[in-house]
């Protein structure tokens, strides 16, 4: 057998050479040991799947990150140190620097794990369980195999309601049509014709010789040829696409990995400038610089930030999916509040992907019809918006009977929701008749189906003849207006039958124009009594359609369209104030698209609407300058919205592409952040996403993007909080190191303070309530920091105040023994840096505002944060056991009343700053949620 599977164009050419390139039988099928041998050499007609990362992948990949890495490389350094200490003390004492740095990293790990396979398990749930089968024909007869059998070589025998199970030339058709919208995103079906002469480079959505996986049949009949199974099938070349595009970082990743660096630079250079001037004085032994110098990288190190960073992301993501928004990776959480851009495809995203009908024309009258999808709630209303009683209006009836008449789908319930099964366009006509109060369960048993003339692309028709309960022949037609009108002779009126005269034909067709404009697809709605004699002919004698279809009465016109999604105007609307640019990508019709875009209010002064073959004699460069000004991308392949979103983002914007179809997947993957369909999505789609829409709905990214703002902003404020305290240890660490007579803060001590006392204000900071003003200011730049310049100015002015404040302990006079004075003024000291930043973190909650405005003042997730880790300080300094471990002293209430009014000094000297700072003495926005700051 010849290699049947290198690259040919199979939509074109003689079917005869296929037969021969492919070893085919087009009538007898492939014997069954012939089929046995091609599945062992192409594979199963499926597509390859990438394993899932192994568990130790998972955990391993926790780790990558500057800030962990610098973790461990202190708890060696830590480990190193018990290690050689007196092996008099205990091993608590001597380990439990590393133990306790240890402990935080496989915390940060075990989270970051947990959150993100329980994302992949959501995920998991919405894949529908199902096998899909095949027929194919096999040694002459016909075989229901499952469809990951199916070979090249094998014919496939379709009908409507069949899923496509592999890339087949056609051989017969039948009225046959299919839905290609999850392929191509044309979101009406593309008529198939097995005899349709193609051009070699015709696209894809234009093959009416073909049929592709992942498509579906919505009418006719058919038999096909396979060409091709598994990854050569154009969703296998998709797929392909998928695993060479690169795996893209979140902004919030790349910041994280940027300032971790800073922070390990920063680190190794004080420790190392700190040791040598210790082995200059020569006055301690190296191991002695060598805990001083970890003693200083564990107070410039925020030990909390991954674990805290890492729960405020789950915390995230679990608010988001309560919303219907599942996320795959922790730090795609906050990606969408970056955003600029959101590419959003139309078809089953931005509209519902189901046919509706917006306006009848019929008797000279123009109607309205209200409700959307295939729920036949709804009525017919007229001009001045009152429902119209059908009966009363013969033309009206007339046409609502003929559009079911002349209809092969149906309407069903299932899952709570009705459905198509057909042709979702006359899933739509059917819908109106029972908002018109005339269902087909009301017509179709009066009616005997005699002759059924389907639809092609030479007639733009469609008739079927029935025989009424007189015994009358009826031919029902619909199709392109611009063809039938000029068939009908008369039309029918309130007042009857008139007859139609080139005038009235022109003001039909003016009608059916200005539907058009309004993008609506318009059809004509005509019938016809043929004459019959007493005794029927035979099926075979019966007329020709040319005979037939001709001599008609006009009933009407019916426009309809793919309805915007409930919610998503208003959810565009949010996004525009934001000022997040909304930018449709589509593979329907331009003015199809613009026509939904200005509807939804996409589109606004100075847009343009580019089409793929525009895109096309585009150069990159060219693009990119562009691509600002472009609402509507048209008529557009996978590879294009590839393009698309690289232009973007050579542009400098945060992108993120939403979709639903196969054809969306690699722009997916290749955005700052994809958000797929969960419901009504593809698997493809769904595994390429950062983000999954569980109910499909546009409007929960809006929910999503404040949620993203609301993340990033905390982040940012228990950043500044964390560097701010730990900007206090540094300046009492290092200054305690080059003063005589004062004892340096143990690592354990700085541990203490930066996981225990200060994580829970933190993470308390972490769900603060969002600020209701942050969804009316623009996102925050691409090239933005996690800090700016203010930010940093404003944690070293807190640094040195708390350092002050420590130093003020150390040189109190207290009364003590003077042989314990170092140790008691080292105790105090720590306590002192261990409650300051409690009543720090009430100033951490606004750029300048006054913690004394702010409502609540006392949030309460943050008040019991404050609360309890005070109790756990006291802990340490209450239990005699725990004294020996922190070297503390049990404390008098007069070394209270100065501690504790230390301790509380911090605010009024903050809120000192941020009245100087409103009124513009100094810099203006210095605090954690400055955007002009961490813009620069």
């Amino acid at each position: 057998m010849r290699d049947v599977a290198r690259a040919v164009v199979h939509h074109n050419g003689a079917i005869e050479e296929l037969y021969g390139r492919l070893e085919a039988d087009p009538v007898r099928g492939l014997a069954d040991d012939d089929a046995e041998a091609r599945l062992d050499k192409h594979g199963t007609n499926e597509l390859p799947a990438a394993p899932p990362p192994s568990a130790l992948k998972r955990i391993i990949a926790q780790f990558a990150n500057p800030i962990v890495l610098t973790l461990l490389v202190a708890a060696v350094i830590a480990t190193i140190n018990g290690a050689s200490a007196k092996s008099n003390e205990s091993f608590l004492a001597r380990f439990g620097d590393a133990i306790a740095i240890g402990l935080i990293v496989v915390l940060n790990a075990v989270l970051g794990f947990y959150q993100e396979r329980r994302a992949e398990q959501a995920l998991e749930a919405l894949k529908k369980m199902q096998t899909p089968n095949a027929r194919v024909r096999r040694g002459d007869v016909v075989k229901v195999i499952p469809a990951r059998d199916v070979v090249p070589g094998d014919v496939l025998e379709i009908e409507a309601g069949d899923a496509v199970a592999a890339d087949a030339r056609l051989l017969q058709t039948i009225n046959l049509a299919t839905q290609e919208a999850a392929l191509t995103g044309e979101s009406l079906p593309i008529v198939k014709d097995a005899r349709a002469k193609l051009p070699d480079d015709a696209p894809i959505g234009d093959r009416a010789t073909m049929l592709f996986t992942g498509t579906s049949v919505v009418r006719g009949k058919g038999r096909a040829l396979v060409v091709a199974t598994g990854k050569e099938t154009e969703l296998g070349k998709l797929s392909t696409m998928l695993s060479e595009s690169a795996e893209q970082k979140t902004p919030l990743e790349e910041r994280l990995e940027h300032f971790g660096k800073r922070i390990l630079v920063a680190c190794v250079a004080i420790s190392a400038v700190m040791f040598g001037w210790g082995m200059y004085r020569g006055d301690s032994t190296w191991q002695e610089l060598l805990l001083a110098a970890v003693s200083l990288a564990v107070a410039a190190i925020p030990e909390g930030l991954p674990a805290i960073t890492t729960i405020t992301l789950a915390l995230g993501m679990q608010r988001m999916a309560k919303k219907g928004a599942i996320v795959r990776k922790l730090a795609a959480v906050e990606t969408l509040g970056a955003a600029t851009v959101i590419c959003t495809d139309k078809t089953g995203t931005l509209t519902q992907n189901e046919m509706t009908v917006r306006e009848i024309y019929a008797g000279a009258c123009s109607y309205s019809v209200t409700g959307t999808g295939y729920d036949p709630v709804g009525e017919i209303v007229d001009h001045d918006g009152k429902p119209v009683d059908c009966a009363e209006r013969p033309a009206l009836t007339e046409l609502l009977a003929t559009i079911t008449l002349a209809n092969t789908a149906s309407l069903d319930m299932k899952d709570g929701g009705w459905r198509v099964v057909g042709d979702p366009t006359e899933g739509a006509l059917l819908t109106l008749s029972a908002k018109g109060g005339v269902p087909k369960e009301s017509v179709a048993p009066s009616h005997q189906v005699l002759k059924e003339i389907p639809f092609d692309s030479d007639r733009k028709r469609m008739t079927v003849v029935t025989l009424d309960a007189t015994g009358k022949e009826i031919a029902h037609t619909k199709g392109s207006a611009d063809i039938l009108i000029p068939l009908c002779v008369h039309q029918l009126t309130r007042d009857g039958l008139d007859g139609l005269d080139d005038q009235k034909r022109d003001a039909i067709l003016a009608e059916a124009e200005r539907m058009s404009q309004q993008s609506l697809r318009v059809l004509a709605v005509a019938r016809r009594e043929l004459d019959v004699s007493s005794e029927p002919p035979s099926s075979d004698q019966r007329p020709s359609a040319e005979h037939i279809e001709q001599r008609f009465t006009f009933l009407g016109l019916v426009g309809m369209i793919d309805p915007p999604r409930r919610g998503v105007k208003e959810a565009v609307a949010a996004c525009a104030e934001a000022q997040v640019r909304a930018v449709m990508i589509t593979g329907d019709h331009k003015l199809t698209a613009v026509a939904i875009a200005q509807e939804l209010g996409l589109w606004d002064e100075g847009a343009i609407a580019l089409t793929g073959a525009e895109l096309d004699k585009l150069s990159d460069e060219a693009l990119e300058r562009r691509v600002d000004h472009v609402r509507v991308f048209a008529r557009v392949t996978a590879e294009q919205k590839l393009r698309i979103v690289k232009a973007f983002k050579a542009r400098g914007h945060v992108v993120a592409m939403t979709g639903d179809g196969v054809n969306d997947a690699p722009a997916l993957k290749e955005a700052h952040i994809g958000i797929a369909m969960g419901k009504d999505g593809t698997d493809v789609a769904r595994e390429a996403a950062d983000m999954v829409l569980a109910d499909d709905n546009f409007a929960t990214i809006v929910d999503a993007v404040r949620e993203g703002r609301a993340i990033w902003r905390n982040i940012q404020k228990f950043i500044f909080f964390l560097l701010s305290s730990n900007a206090g240890l540094i300046v009492t660490v290092f200054v305690a190191s080059v003063l005589p007579g004062m004892k340096e803060l143990r690592p354990l001590m700085i541990l203490w303070i930066n996981l225990v006392t200060n994580g829970l204000p933190a993470l308390a900071l972490g769900v603060d309530p969002p600020d209701p003003t942050q969804m009316t200011e623009p996102p925050r730049k691409a090239t933005s920091g996690l800090l700016g310049a203010r930010e940093y100015l404003g944690i070293g002015t807190v640094g040195l105040l708390m350092g002050a404040l420590a130093i003020v302990c150390y040189m109190w006079p207290w009364d003590v023994d003077a042989g314990e004075l170092p140790s008691y003024a080292r105790a105090v000291a720590f306590s002192l840096l261990a409650l300051s930043p409690l009543f720090h973190a009430f100033n951490c909650r606004s750029v300048t505002a006054s913690m004394f405005v702010m409502r609540p003042m006392f949030p309460l997730p943050l008040l019991l944060a404050v609360v309890v880790s005070a109790g756990i300080h006291l802990v340490a300094l209450v239990f005699p056991s725990l004294r020996g471990v922190f070297q503390t002293f049990e404390l008098g209430t007069y070394e209270w009343v100065i501690l504790l009014a230390l301790s509380a000094s911090i605010i009024p000297m903050v809120e000192l700053l941020k009245a100087l700072q409103r009124s513009g003495i100094v810099g203006k926005d210095l605090g954690p949620m400055s955007r002009r700051a961490s813009e620069q």
